[in-house]
């Protein structure tokens, strides 16, 4: 594994904007318009509770290799020190995980791999 310089809550805040413009592109490109409508498609993916049933559905799936694990890991560990407006410390932080490795992936240019995790968020979160 590479060695990785950068904190969980550094890879879950760059992870997050990443993770964020891919699903605006994706609302965009299936024609919604207003919005208020954007606004809550965007929530249900990019919400705490809708990030941590996305990251359940790929465990489940066996979907991360070891060094993703291991960046999973890292962000669930991570000291937060904000609140989520509606979820639990739970559900927050195995949010902060998925955000973290895509910030990782992001930041360490394992873009194939990036593409991959971010097709299936979007595949997931269409279905929520």
């Amino acid at each position: 594994m590479e060695i990785v310089t950068e904190n969980a809550t550094s890879l879950a805040w760059i992870g997050d904007a990443i993770m964020t413009l891919k699903v605006r592109e994706h609302i965009l490109k299936k024609g919604y318009r207003k919005a208020d409508i954007l606004q809550k498609k965007s929530a249900r993916i990019c919400s705490a509770k809708g990030q941590a049933c996305i990251l359940s559905t790929l465990r489940e799936e066996n979907f991360f290799n070891e060094v993703e694990c291991e960046i999973l890991q890292r962000g669930r560990n991570a000291t937060i020190h904000s609140k989520a407006k509606n979820a639990d410390g739970k559900t927050y932080l195995e949010a902060t995980a998925l955000e973290a490795l895509i910030g990782y992936l992001y930041l360490y240019e394992h873009q194939d791999r990036l593409e991959q995790l971010l097709d299936k968020v979007i595949e997931y979160g269409d279905k929520l």
